[in-house]
Parts: structure tokens; sequence; C-alpha cells
């Protein structure tokens, strides 16, 4: 399936993205989540999707990151913890976070599968409050599809994580949880997403499963190869 490539432009009050390239996968690569035919994402306007900025995808005190010390390079990834191509793709992400410790890994739980997903989210990110974070959400991931309440429980204990702890601090954060949740979701709609998983590496956005060369290659490009000049995308037709 062709994987499609985006640069993205963080601007003060807006985010203008342009298809830059697309190319396709090398055997073996993990399934992907279908993309539409390439094309210019819509740049933001109007509401709160246009406040977005670099910073609002990039730094935010809630959502739980991987931060090395001399990090060069930052990954965003959107992901679902029900989502097979999530699941597909975290043994290569944890790989490339092991042989590459100058990446920063932010993140943004996007649960688009239903309850459970949600639930597993609000889990997720409740356990960075223990410091448990690296650990549930390794766990989750491995854990069988569909969740359940039991499963999600299951693999919480298996994380090490105190349950007990965890669901008085999602208590306690519901807000903040929430919030993060929503502002992922606004995240993923103002960037067009069409489902998860989705990483934006540096300036890069690309949709879909990624296998370990697929994410080295997007590494290296966003280090090597500055975002070319873009321009605004078209509005949409009716607009």
């Amino acid at each position: 399936m062709t994987k499609t490539l985006i640069a993205l432009l963080f601007l003060s009050t807006a985010s203008v993205a342009t298809v830059i390239s697309t190319d396709a996968p090398s055997a073996g690569s993990a399934p992907a989540v279908p993309t539409p035919t390439p094309k210019p994402t819509p740049a933001l306007a109007g509401g709160q999707g246009a406040e977005l900025n670099r910073e609002a995808f990039t730094e935010d005190k809630i959502a739980p990151m991987v931060k090395p010390a001399k990090y060069d390079l930052t990954i965003v990834e959107y992901t679902d913890y029900q989502c097979p191509f999530c699941k597909a793709a975290h043994p290569a992400l944890q790989k490339l976070l092991a042989s590459d410790k100058k990446i920063r890994l932010i993140y943004r739980d996007w649960p688009i599968f239903g309850a459970q997903s949600v639930a597993a989210a609000r889990v997720a990110i409740a356990s960075k409050y223990q410091g448990k974070h690296a650990q549930v959400h390794d766990a989750l991931m491995k854990a069988p599809r569909p969740l359940t309440d039991q499963s999600i429980r299951a693999a919480v204990t298996k994380a090490g994580a105190n349950w007990t702890r965890l669901q008085a601090d999602i208590k306690e954060n519901a807000a903040e949880i929430d919030a993060l949740l929503e502002r992922n979701n606004e995240q993923a709609e103002s960037l067009g997403l069409q489902g998860t998983p989705a990483f934006i590496v540096g300036t890069y956005l690309s949709e879909g499963g990624m296998d370990y060369a697929s994410l080295k290659h997007a590494v290296h490009e966003a280090r090597t190869k500055p975002a070319p000049p873009l321009k605004p995308a078209p509005q949409p037709e009716g607009i």
C-alpha cells in the first residue's frame, strides 16, 4: 500500500500541509490503515483549530512521553490500544527508541475504536502519575483484542502498576485526562487523519502502520531534509 509522507508547516496561527512524496512499502512491512489518494491536507481554519501551532503538537505537560536528555528529534504518535496496526507497529517503534537515544516520543491517545479504547487510554494516561506509563503502555499494546475491563486490569497488573492507585488517579485527574483526549482528537481532525496509527516525525506526517525500516527512513528524512516551501491548500468545494 502506498504510504504518504506529508511535510508540515507550523505557523503561529495555523498549520498547512501538503503531500511531498509517496513511497511503496518494503516487503514484510506492517499492514497499514487504508489512506485516501494522496492530496493536500486542508489548512486549519476557523474555530479552535486555527489556534494550533507547533507547540500544540509537541509541547504538552500532560501527554505521556519518552524524553531523553539530549534528544534532537520528536515523534508524535496518534494511537489506539485496540487498533491492530498500532499493535503491529509497537515493536518497531520500541526498537527504534532502543537504537536511537536522541528521539523524543510523545504519545497522543486517540481512542476511536469504542468505549474500551477510551477506558484503556484513560488507564494509560493515568499510569504516568505513578511512573508506570512505559510498562502499562507496553502491556496494553500486547493485550489481545478486543479489550475488556478484565484484560485492561490484567495488563495493568502485569505491568506492575497499582490498580487501586490508578483508579484514584483517574478520578482525581479526570478533567485533566479528558482535556488531553479532547486536544488529541482536535489535533487528529485538524490534520485530517483517517485512522490510527499516525506519526509526526519531525516535520513529516505519515499515516498508517510503519515497520522498523520505514521508521528509520522517516527519521533520516526528518533529520537531513528540511521541509520544502509549502503553499496553502485549496479550499474544499462548497466553501
